[in-house]
């Protein structure tokens, strides 16, 4: 072997930058372990005594104060060394930076895809036109959007065309200031949405840094946040956030913060007055009308009692709704006043105005009602033009969800702020006088001078003749953060935002103002939320199938191959701990649980190629050539089988890297790095161990006397009864379709769209249970499958999921908290609930489920296709690529016959999802694998022995590689019982597709692609 220096050269470079990266990783955990043991000892444990809910909120306190404490013990070391490496020192901060990052399934954590709302982007673009035609072809732009592939500008190019073919873009576009010099009178169409796809991708790209900023800000180790361009979408990995409600809030808000001049309350209180006047008239009009019949004057006051009395108001019955008119008539006399508790208090025997600009208060379940009522043109009617209402961005007090409404004065000709946020440099949180969290911000000189008039006419403010120092409110996405009184002019440009409860939210709204305000509205599209209970299981159960399955082939290889499996073993190792090392060594690459099932996998698949060697070596032994001359010849003669099976597997793995979205993408890159590793590992590495063994003459023996002739004189004649493998993968293939085809899958809710939890209880509970007490409360029959153990199950509903309402997430939780609390023996709060017993939740919307399907197809089909064109390249016969092409749709269309037939019988979720495709493509890798190692042979018989039949070289070809197709199926077939038992629920349907897919493919690879490219080859010779 000429390359032995360079081979070793190398190894050793390798090794030790593996072992460098590795090192940040080790100091880092380190760090955190003593953290973890600080923490530990300062919480102390729960009460032994303390039982049901009393326990459960304990042990919710001590996990907050142990949260708190290891990330400021976390804090402050994080400029202290943590890794000295003598001639360079790194800090735990730097160490944390590039240690290997854990993937939401092991951590536990909070994964969102974002979508911007590109419609919203070109209606600001165009400044809110009205135009009708404009306005028509974005409706129709995103109905197409939903229907079929394309960016949007170009769906909105062809939507304005079919709206009126003769319309022009640039008579919206060129009046604008800033399209002057860029767009005029005279542009084509084309022409403006060239222009408008530069500003749509520079407002996309302003929308993903703020947010990216917001999320840098926000405290998260290691957040992965990308753009995908030409969608529109903003894909977020947040490992270790135990908050998700603080996650969605932050990147939720527009930012939008104003200040605005206030009225008092003395001012606005007869108008109130007046309000509640009209609406009480308007009833009353409502109770005589009924009583004479009058059905279409009834009409003018209908719309009150339907706002104050739900649909009791509207009953059938002519009884009930005179009982319900004479109801409102003597209980709600004061009909806005029900609902709106004006802000006065008694004093002695006297109501006086209270202070400040809240005119009244009211309960979170009636604002919406409040502002119907003040919405009716007669009562908008009876306030000042220059009056606006706002409410108050969070309840008035902690133990009752009441809300303030404040009275805000506005220009009566626009409805812009005196002074907006845009005028913000820095924000930054801080305490007042007495400890309270708030916020200060700095403005910039013209913010500076707009504010010192803003406060100095506060200052100097009168009511009704009488100096009073007005308030300003601060005003943040429309509604009311704080509005204090000013009590002098401020200059300088500096400012506080007061009203904070918590040091939390103080942190959080001076980032979100540092960060500037969003370009778009976005709408989560996607969110998988874990629980870091959920996630330590997974840790667990893939470290278990790890081991287990390195111990397995571990031992397989030397009870099998005597002392040559050991040196594949030693080859193994390496291979592992140089997977580990490069995934360390990719900048954002993260370790997630299909990665380590696709260590797993590596493990196992890597033995092929040791295998092949072995079997070659085994060969020339048999032909009586020594020792030496029998490793040099295997190892060279198995070169273009293995080169050949791994490159066919990597196109695969690259479909995969392509299309595969997360932990599926996760996995390929393993997979990519796994066959790399392997090629190098065991056709070089393993070389220099054989050199190494002979300079000491040490004895090598490749097998014992129970597994050296094992199949040596195996002769069967598999092309000769090709007719009945025909008629048996036949059956299948048509029992699979007629399956497929009638009775379908249970899709995942990543193919559907939908809503999927995790949900624990504290016994034992069925499945009809369950979704009988969920289906009545929501009106539809979700699917709950029960997940791993039995008092555990997956709920999957589409339940709202084509609403895009911000609070749609919190109302279908709620609706499950409600339809199963009964079930638990001792009662749970939704808090408890949602923190405790809801391991993990996973949101795909019906758009990102469209586009995960079609990748599916598309990793499918190029899949497929690729490894079709690297086989007739590479044997220069379209009859070997046909024959591994037939094999390969042979395959997966079995795997996903059984799933579709037994989804209903097995115990475990038979769902369809992208790990399963994942899985289905691995299947057609490996398949193909072992057909090209076939194929290899009976291409090397045909030139050895041209005078043979056909059939004949056929023949001995699978026979001579049968040893090495059943040790390689063998070792493979460990590794994924390994992983369908021991690698945890979520993954259990992965490792049995791959079960199913080794069977099959094992299979095909001798009885149907070796049959098909013998029938092709006779056929071509007759013609």
């Amino acid at each position: 072997m000429q390359l032995k220096g360079v081979i070793r050269f190398f190894t050793i470079v390798l090794s030790v930058v593996c072992l460098y990266q590795l090192s940040f990783t080790i100091a880092a955990r380190m760090v955190e372990s003593r953290a973890e043991k600080f923490a530990r000892s300062k919480t102390g444990s729960v009460p032994a005594d303390l039982k049901g809910q009393a326990r459960v909120l304990f042990e919710d306190s001590l996990d907050r104060e142990f949260r708190r404490i290891r990330r400021e013990y976390l804090d402050s070391v994080q400029n202290e060394t943590a890794l000295n490496l003598g001639i360079v020192k790194y800090t735990y901060k730097e160490c944390r930076d590039r240690q290997i990052n854990l993937g939401l399934d092991l951590k536990g954590g909070m994964n969102l895809v974002l979508e911007i709302s590109e419609d919203d982007v070109l209606r600001k673009l165009a400044y809110n036109s009205k135009n009708p035609v404009f306005n028509k072809a974005i409706e129709l732009a995103v109905k197409k959007q939903a229907e079929k592939e394309g960016d949007f500008l170009t769906l909105f190019a062809e939507a304005f065309k079919e709206v009126d073919p003769n319309a022009k873009l640039a008579t919206i576009f060129a009046p604008i200031e800033a399209y002057q010099g860029k767009i005029n009178y005279n542009s084509t169409n084309e022409e403006v949405i060239k222009v408008l796809r530069a500003d749509m991708k520079a407002a996309i790209g302003n929308t993903y840094n703020v947010l990216k900023t917001r999320i840098d800000q926000f405290g998260v180790a290691a957040p992965n946040i990308s753009l995908q361009e030409g969608t529109g979408r903003i894909i977020l990995e947040l490992p270790g956030v135990d908050d998700p409600t603080r996650v969605r809030k932050i990147l939720s808000q527009t930012a939008q913060l104003e200040f605005w001049d206030t009225y008092e309350n003395e001012e606005i209180i007869n108008y109130l007055d007046q309000a509640n006047t009209v609406l009480r008239n308007r009833l009353s009009l409502k109770k005589e009308t009924t009583e004479t019949g009058d059905t279409a004057s009834a009409k003018a006051g209908e719309d009150v009692a339907s706002l104050l009395l739900g649909d009791s108001a509207k009953a059938p019955s002519k009884d009930t709704t005179l009982k319900t008119a004479e109801d409102t008539a003597n209980k709600n006399v004061n009909p806005l006043f029900e609902v709106l508790y004006p802000s006065v208090y008694q004093d002695g025997q006297t109501y006086r105005t209270a202070e400040g600009p809240i005119v009244g208060r009211a309960y979170g379940k009636d604002t919406a009602k409040v502002n119907r009522l003040l919405a009716l043109e007669e009562v908008r009617a009876v306030f000042p033009r220059d009056l606006k209402l706002l409410w108050g961005s969070k309840p008035v007090s902690k133990d009752a969800n009441v809300f303030a409404l404040y009275a805000i004065k506005k220009n009566p000709a626009s409805d812009e702020a005196p002074l907006s946020g845009d005028v913000i440099t820095d924000a930054i949180q801080t305490y007042d006088q007495f400890g309270i969290p708030e916020v200060d911000i700095t403005m910039n000189s013209l913010g500076a001078s707009k504010w010192e008039k803003m406060t100095e006419a506060a200052f100097n403010g009168e009511v009704n003749g009488r100096p009073v120092k007005k308030c300003i409110a601060i005003v943040l996405d429309n509604r009311v953060y704080s509005a204090p009184r000013v009590q002098a002019k401020i200059s300088g440009g500096r400012s506080q935002i007061t009203g904070i409860d918590d040091l939390e939210e103080a942190i959080d709204l001076a980032n979100v103002l540092k960060s500037g305000k969003l370009e778009a509205r976005t709408r989560v599209v996607e969110e998988q939320v874990i629980g870091p209970s959920l996630g330590k299981e997974a840790i667990r159960s893939g470290l278990m199938s790890l081991i287990l399955g390195f111990v397995v082939v571990f031992l397989f290889m030397v009870s099998y191959y005597s002392s040559s499996g050991l040196i594949a073993n030693i080859a193994m190792i390496l291979n592992l701990f140089l997977i580990i090392g490069i995934i360390a060594s990719i900048p954002g690459a993260t370790f997630t649980l299909p990665g380590m099932a696709g260590i797993v996998l590596t493990l196992g698949m890597a033995v092929d190629a040791n295998v092949i060697i072995n079997e070659r070596i085994r060969e020339e032994l048999a032909r009586g050539k020594g020792i030496r001359l029998a490793i040099e010849e295997g190892y060279r003669r198995s070169y273009a089988a293995i080169i050949d099976g791994n490159l066919t597997t990597m196109v695969v793995g690259i479909v995969l890297l392509v299309f595969g979205l997360g932990p599926v993408k996760g996995f390929a890159t393993v997979l990519v790095i796994g066959l790399f590793t392997s090629m190098f590992t065991a056709v070089l590495f393993s070389r220099l161990i054989f050199d190494f063994v002979f300079q000491r003459n040490w004895q090598v023996q490749f097998g014992n006397r129970f597994t050296m002739n094992l199949f040596k004189n195996f002769n069967y004649d598999f092309i000769g009864k090709r007719k009945i493998s025909y008629a048996i993968s036949g059956t299948l293939v048509v029992l699979s379709l007629i399956s497929c085809i009638f009775f379908g899958f249970d899709l995942g809710v990543d193919f559907k769209g939908g809503r999927s939890y995790v949900v624990k209880f504290d016994k034992d509970v069925t499945t009809a249970e369950v979704s009988k007490a969920i289906a009545q409360k929501i009106g539809s029959t979700p699917q709950v499958k029960t997940y791993g153990a039995a008092h555990t199950v997956n709920i999957t509903t589409a339940y709202l999921i084509d609403q895009n309402d911000e609070k749609a997430d919190s109302i279908v939780l709620d609706a499950i908290y409600e339809s199963v609390k009964g079930i638990y023996q001792t009662p749970v709060d939704k808090a408890t609930f949602e923190k405790n017993y809801v391991k993990s939740s996973v949101k795909i919307g019906p758009t990102i489920a469209d586009d995960i399907r079609r990748g599916a197809w598309w990793a499918g089909i190029f899949g497929i296709l690729g490894v079709f064109l690297y086989i007739l390249v590479r044997f220069r016969k379209i009859e070997y690529a046909l024959g591994a092409i037939l094999a390969l749709i042979h395959d997966p269309l079995i795997v996903l016959g059984v799933f579709s037939a037994f989804r209903h019988f097995m115990p475990f979720s038979l769902e369809i999802d992208q790990h399963i495709v994942a899985a289905i493509l691995t299947l057609i890798g490996y398949s193909v694998n072992d057909t090209v190692i076939v194929f290899d042979r009976i291409r090397e018989y045909l030139g050895l022995y041209p005078t043979r039949t056909l059939e004949e070289n056929v023949n001995n070809s699978i026979n001579n590689t049968l040893s090495r197709t059943i040790m390689t199926a063998v070792t493979v077939l460990l590794v994924a019982l390994i992983l369908f038992i021991f690698g945890g629920e979520a993954i259990r349907g992965f490792s049995f597709a791959l079960i199913l897919g080794i069977l099959i493919g094992t299979y095909s690879s001798i009885f149907v692609a070796a049959p098909i490219v013998v029938d092709l080859m006779n056929r071509k010779n007759k013609k």
